[in-house]
């Protein structure tokens, strides 16, 4: 007699290879696909049987199975800075990470908030580097510039920001078709707000204050004052101007009868050779430019009028900027001598932004 015993035989499943920093979540052989399968707006190109894997997810990485992954563009990095304590714009550099010359690449701006969770979301508002280096709500295709377009080592600006604002920027590459890759870690920077600082004094220092000067007159000498500080700094775009005016004369109130006049708006005297004339000079001037009629030098000095006249102007933010003015004055032998006379000069600031 024979007996039929049942025949049991125990299922094998094979380990997932895996390392401490690493675990392959699937694998297996394809069976077939499509390569360059496209429309007029879109292209196909995959392999069957390796897309089903999980992805392997860190908090630094992200690994999907599949052989698409592999024609990838690296991921590049892009930094964010103030270089110039900017209000209104930050500059951003591309990191190629080998990409080639020709990759382009999209640059995304969260606005306010980084990007946290899983997956990472902005937590202000979403906004694109347009092809202009304007801030956008949408991307576009033109919007994916090249590394030399996006301005190669030197970098780029993003214009038209909001003032004391930080900005966070990430980047994509992408080079010829199904290469696009995801975007990289994000960098981040902050507006300041608009900025103008401006001081006058006569005696050593913006601290040490100050606020007048005398003139020894001396009928057909020319008396020159002590330097009058001006120190004026700006972030602002357009930089901006410093502006001088007065009564346009010096005047005695107890024998007002013969002033000393300085000429009319936007003329000079030569006070080594007039009988007598009063105005202002530039003495010296620091990353600013003076207003031609008070660039001279000697006794050469520009009008001093109700009307207000530019004296040192910049076209770029300048900072940290000193700079000495002068006043000079000469009298005649038929002017009223007085101990008393005296002239108010006005000297204001203005920003360009």
């Amino acid at each position: 007699m024979f007996w039929k015993l049942p025949l049991v035989l125990p299922l094998l499943f094979a380990a997932l290879p895996s390392t401490t920093n690493y675990s392959l979540q699937s694998y297996g052989f394809g069976s077939g696909g499509t390569a360059g399968s496209g429309t007029t707006n879109y292209s196909l190109e995959g392999i069957t049987g390796e897309l089903g894997g999980q992805t392997a997810t860190t908090t630094n990485y992200n690994l999907k199975p599949g052989f698409v992954e592999t024609e990838q563009a690296n991921v590049p990095l892009v930094t964010l800075s103030n270089p110039s304590s900017y209000y209104d714009k930050l500059k951003f550099v591309i990191d190629q990470q080998s990409n080639p010359a020709d990759a382009k690449y999209a640059l995304q701006v969260c606005v306010g908030a980084n990007w946290t969770g899983s997956p990472l979301t902005c937590g202000g508002t979403t906004m694109y580097v347009k092809s202009d280096n304007t801030l956008g709500s949408t991307l576009s295709l033109t919007d994916y510039q090249t590394y030399a377009t996006w301005g190669g080592g030197s970098g780029a600006d993003i214009i038209g920001l909001a003032a004391n604002t930080t900005y966070y920027i990430r980047a994509k590459a992408t080079q010829g078709q199904f290469t696009e890759s995801g975007y990289g870690p994000s960098s981040n920077a902050a507006t300041v707000g608009q900025q103008i600082s401006f001081c006058l004094y006569t005696n050593a220092n913006c601290a040490a204050g100050g606020h007048s000067e005398s003139l020894s007159l001396l009928a057909g000498s020319v008396s020159t004052s002590g330097n009058i500080g001006v120190d004026f700094s700006t972030n602002a775009d357009s930089g901006g101007s410093v502006y001088i005016y007065s009564t346009g004369s010096l005047t005695s109130t107890s024998r007002p009868g013969t002033p000393i006049n300085s000429p009319s708006a936007g003329n000079t005297v030569d006070l080594s050779s007039a009988g007598k004339g009063y105005g202002a000079q530039v003495v010296t001037a620091s990353s600013i430019t003076p207003a031609t009629i008070y660039a001279n030098s000697g006794n050469i000095v520009g009008s001093l009028s109700i009307v207000i006249q530019t004296i040192l102007s910049t076209t770029a933010p300048v900072n940290s900027n000193s700079n000495q003015i002068q006043l000079q004055a000469k009298s005649d032998n038929v002017t009223n001598a007085a101990a008393d006379y005296a002239d108010t000069v006005t000297v204001i600031a203005a920003a360009a932004f």
